[in-house]
């Protein structure tokens, strides 16, 4: 198993790494729309977004794959319904015609305290 870490992404407080690759497999750990230098949230939901998937390109990146390679994205949503529509707009732009397998939850206890995040995501893509 290899660490993957970049800092043109959020890195965690924690023992959490960035990423894992293992076997061709890149896991990438809870991620955030949060600004990598100064971990701020956007207050706007595709401001928010959009740094979320710059975070991904990043973390990917310094695995050596890219949007092509994901398979699988777990999202979770503060409020699924009201900021599932401006996501998907992000999400669209961002994979193309690609479509890795989704599931997508709501849930109100997750980031950290004050953080206010909207999303969060898991992802795991395949270099193969």
């Amino acid at each position: 198993m290899k660490i993957i870490h970049t800092d043109d992404a959020p890195s965690h407080l924690g023992p959490v790494p960035q990423a894992v690759e293992a076997g061709g497999w890149i896991h990438v750990s809870a991620l955030f729309g949060a600004d990598p230098r100064e971990r701020a949230i956007p207050e706007d939901a595709r401001a928010e977004a959009e740094q979320l998937f710059a975070n991904l390109t990043a973390i990917l990146a310094a695995g050596g794959a890219g949007p092509s390679d994901v398979v699988r994205v777990g999202i979770v949503m503060r409020n699924l319904q009201r900021d599932r529509p401006v996501f998907n707009e992000v999400w669209a732009q961002w994979f193309g015609e690609h479509r890795p397998a989704r599931s997508a939850i709501e849930s109100s206890a997750f980031g950290r305290p004050g953080e206010n995040a909207r999303f969060m995501i898991e992802v795991a893509a395949y270099r193969g």
